[in-house]
């Protein structure tokens, strides 16, 4: 007895130790077991609701491991790995893809996008955009660890938590991520702490800007969509007049398209106005195809037919390797959606939108009610402003649309 009291009490002395040992030091590791769990569970939650993926597509490398671990809980599935370069933009992270595939319509039938965390939900988002654009049909969003906050939903998480935790891939120490910046941390924080719409406002307001004049603007009139043309001085002092005329309206958050001529009116405007740079890449310019780079002359005497059927319907008569306008909308009412409903948005109530002439017109188009085919008969000059006022009802009211009496009073 005496023995077995004397186990006991190590036990307990061992218990005790381990107890305030956690307390001061606390792991900061997930191990290898929870990530084999994880997997299990979320391909369980796949097989309860029917769902199986024609091919698992991991986002880097903790994605690749646990698309692996998947694969092999489904029996067997294909599984691509893609990863991603970054670089860090006004204290946020901006993700392009390393490599842009095309798959086989019938391996992207059903697409299971699978990370290894997801802390701000924005490389999740632009690899659903990708497959989205590549014609998937059903997209399905999972992480291993999910940050409390990730703005993009997922439909299956093996962990959620509000600390930053290394996973068991990671051997160094000091890999623990947060990819949001401290004001967005804030803000996401805030929101969820408090439950969603604690602070909202009763009006919001949105600045739709179309970038300064870019060089292809003041040479011509060339179809310049994912074209990269920079800003003339002109079109610099415009995004700077604009910045003046933004400067007391408050603004909390800049959202722009990842275009230089776009990035460069944006930051003219920030540097003037404030608020925080987001890049969205829903809001990059219609892709032209084949008349990409080429004036209307040059389109009309190479492709006449097609040229005269596209200026009555863009819609039905898309340039040859072009993207199709519709398309283009859908991208755009994801990204307002977004806007009205993410937590992340809920306490901004000033927010400028810099983007370019055909989305701006298209979005314009939509939130008006204008048909899809008739978006090219809107005007949309460089640097104007349409003021877009969202009440809490729901309703939207136009209070300006290409306003650009500021660009005229200077002289512009």
């Amino acid at each position: 007895m005496e023995a077995i009291g004397f186990m006991i009490a190590i036990f307990g002395a061992l218990a005790s130790v381990w107890f305030f040992y956690d307390r001061l030091f606390p792991l900061r590791k997930f191990s290898w077991h929870s990530a084999e769990k994880a997997a299990s569970n979320i391909s369980n939650q796949m097989k309860q609701q029917g769902y199986s993926p024609t091919i698992i597509v991991g986002i880097g490398r903790g994605g690749a491991i646990m698309g692996s671990l998947i694969s092999g809980c489904l029996g067997h599935r294909p599984l691509l790995v893609i990863d991603r370069k970054y670089m860090w933009m006004d204290g946020r992270r901006i993700d392009e893809m390393v490599l842009h595939l095309h798959l086989p319509p019938a391996l992207v039938e059903r697409v299971l996008l699978i990370a290894g965390e997801a802390h701000s939900g924005n490389t999740m988002r632009m690899y659903y955009n990708f497959f989205q654009q590549m014609g998937a049909h059903q997209i399905k969003r999972s992480a291993f660890f999910v940050q409390k906050g990730c703005t993009e939903p997922l439909e299956y998480i093996g962990i959620c938590s509000e600390k930053n935790l290394r996973m068991p891939w990671m051997f160094c120490t000091e890999y623990i991520r947060d990819d949001r910046s401290e004001e967005e941390a804030k803000a996401i924080g805030s929101c969820f702490d408090s439950a969603v719409g604690l602070s909202e406002s009763s009006e919001k307001y949105y600045y739709i800007i179309r970038h300064g004049e870019s060089a292809d603007n003041e040479g011509g009139d060339r179809y310049s969509g994912i074209t990269e043309s920079l800003l003339t001085e002109k079109g610099i002092k415009q995004a700077q007049v604009t910045g003046r005329y933004l400067q007391g309206e408050r603004i909390q958050r800049i959202y722009v398209s990842p275009m230089k001529r776009a990035i460069t009116t944006a930051r003219e405007i920030q540097a003037i106005a404030g608020g925080h740079l987001v890049v969205d890449h829903r809001l990059r310019e219609i892709d032209y195809g084949e008349w990409e780079g080429m004036t209307r002359k040059e389109v009309f005497k190479k492709w006449p037919k097609l040229y005269t059927a596209y200026k009555k319907n863009p819609v039905a008569n898309t340039p040859l390797g072009g993207e199709n306008p519709q398309y283009v909308l859908n991208r755009i009412k994801d990204f307002w959606t977004e806007l009205q409903t993410s937590p992340a948005t809920q306490t901004l109530n000033r927010i400028v939108i810099v983007t370019h002439n055909a989305v701006s017109r298209i979005l314009l188009g939509y939130l008006n009610e204008i048909p899809l085919e008739n978006y090219r008969e809107m005007r949309i000059d460089n640097c104007s402003v349409s003021k877009i006022l969202c009440k809490r009802d729901g309703s939207v009211n136009i209070a300006k649309e290409n306003y650009i009496d500021h660009l005229t009073n200077e002289g512009i």
